[in-house]
């Protein structure tokens, strides 16, 4: 009918039924998640995640440096750290014992004759000193020497008797009380006290030593300060005064 441009299907012509045929597939098959990651560790454009950002492939090794590695202090292992530990509470306690390992230790050799010699003439002295600064005599009513008199309690006492420091120079004070300067005086006693301890710091050193000592009198009355044996021989001679 008029239109000739148009195209009929023909009764002769074989039906067209392509739409039958199921269609190829515009896109390819989809490729496993490992696959679609691209170099820079984002997904494909147009997958359900979006814009997250995934972590790097694992296959992908990673960029190694010309310059050797050193451990840090959280990669290194446990075993090193506790070396170090040790090490350095080590040197800690080295420090901390260092003051304690230099103190000096008192010696327990014996006291040599010299030291002896020189505790003994350091006593006598300070009798002599005593005497004279805290009374107004050197001679008791009897005539006899008031330094003498000091020395010959103290040594049987104190060296000798192993008496109380104390109570013999309180006796002593007493005793002497009516020939010092100043009865009142509390110095006088205490300095007959010291004298006292220094006769015990005699005794000390001559016990500890492997010869005996022995403070002689004699038979002499002028005799103010004893002499010294050392063993069965005279190692001090004895002082007459003056």
């Amino acid at each position: 009918m008029g239109c000739g441009s148009s195209k009929v299907q023909r009764d002769n012509d074989t039906p067209n039924t392509n739409y039958d045929k199921p269609r190829t597939a515009r896109h390819t098959a989809t490729r496993p998640r490992s696959q679609r990651i691209g170099s820079q560790g984002r997904l494909a454009t147009g997958t359900a995640a979006g814009n997250r950002v995934r972590p790097p492939p694992t296959h992908l090794k990673p960029y190694q440096s010309d310059y050797p590695r050193t451990h840090s202090r959280a990669t290194r292992p446990r075993s090193q750290f506790q070396t170090e530990s040790r090490a350095g509470q080590s040197r800690a306690g080295t420090s901390r014992r260092s003051p304690k390992a230099r103190r000096k230790i008192p010696s327990s050799q014996p006291s040599t004759d010299d030291e002896i010699e020189e505790v003994i003439n350091s006593f006598k002295l300070f009798i002599d000193g005593h005497s004279i600064n805290f009374y107004r005599t050197q001679f008791d009513d009897s005539g006899a020497s008031i330094p003498r008199y000091i020395a010959r309690t103290i040594i049987s006492n104190i060296i000798e008797k192993r008496l109380d420091e104390t109570s013999v120079a309180r006796n002593l004070s007493n005793a002497l009380e009516k020939y010092a300067e100043n009865p009142a005086d509390g110095k006088r006693t205490n300095h007959l006290l010291v004298l006292c301890r220094m006769a015990s710091e005699i005794r000390s050193m001559t016990d500890g030593h492997p010869e005996s000592w022995v403070f002689n009198w004699g038979e002499n009355a002028d005799i103010v300060f004893p002499s010294v044996m050392r063993g069965k021989e005279e190692y001090m001679e004895a002082d007459m005064g003056t």
